[in-house]
């Protein structure tokens, strides 16, 4: 073993990172060196040193990082503590979801309002029919996301560009008269569905943390992790032992 190869190897035990079979190696390179026996005494003085070194002091910023490490108050109503809350929200998109099925029912029905009261019977219940149709499919998203709360952020784009465009047209119909008050309110479950669909949203329970520990895999399922370093080495190497030090990647 020449003298680099040594030092490398004795650099890594003062790491805890060699074999016995390397550490065995280079002390018996060390027998016969006395440039490497000199290297390794001072290379363990230095490490000791270093590691019984007392820490400096330095300044008190307990004051400083403690507020900030407390948690917001959104931050503690998207866990226990806001779970009372998230129920009443559901419950009430429950009932906001009922109200909008009914609307739908209506209109399927040719109950409800007629959307073009002036229309000729041929376009009439086609018309009713769409709407109807539209209304009876949003009062499901709705009770969806009420049973399945996580999922009311991707109903949020949809219903917020819907609810958005539809209260534009109201208000600018309401104003030219084409429509009246009554029929303007009979959207009023969509504004509301929106409003808790949001706040759902907004206090979703966390869905995972940085080093929350994964599951195993079930049993007779291939590892399929990635290989290490090392792993790779050896595949390259085609050596099924321990590789030199000098092959290995610094930390």
């Amino acid at each position: 073993m020449d003298c680099v190869t040594s030092v490398e190897i004795l650099s890594a035990e003062l790491d805890d990172a060699a074999t016995e079979q390397e550490s065995g190696s280079a002390h018996r390179h060390l027998r016969g060196c006395a440039s490497c026996r000199d290297w390794y005494r001072e290379a363990t003085a230095l490490t000791r040193a270093v590691r019984v070194m007392p820490a400096e002091s330095g300044p008190d910023v307990t004051e400083a990082v403690l507020p900030a490490l407390r948690p917001r108050t959104l931050d503690r109503l998207r866990g226990a503590r806001g779970e009372p809350l998230r129920v009443v929200l559901r419950c009430l998109l429950v009932a906001v979801a009922l109200v909008q099925l009914g609307l739908g029912v209506l209109q399927l029905t040719g109950l409800g309002v007629r959307v073009l009261p002036g229309g000729t019977a041929e376009t009439v219940p086609h018309v009713d029919h769409e709407t109807g149709s539209w209304n009876t499919a949003l009062a499901v998203a709705l009770l969806w996301v009420a049973l399945r709360a996580r999922h009311a952020v991707a109903l949020l784009p949809m219903l917020g560009s819907f609810t958005g465009v539809l209260g534009g047209l109201c208000l600018l119909d309401l104003f030219s008269e084409r429509v009246g008050v009554g029929r303007v309110l009979s959207h009023t479950p969509v504004l509301l569905g929106l409003v808790l669909v949001a706040a759902l949203a907004v206090l979703r329970e966390p869905e995972g943390f940085p080093g929350r520990p994964l599951a195993a895999a079930p049993a007779g399922e291939a590892d399929t992790s990635t290989p290490t370093v090392a792993e790779f080495t050896r595949r390259d190497t085609g050596d099924g032992g321990d590789t030199p030090v000098a092959h290995r990647a610094s930390a």
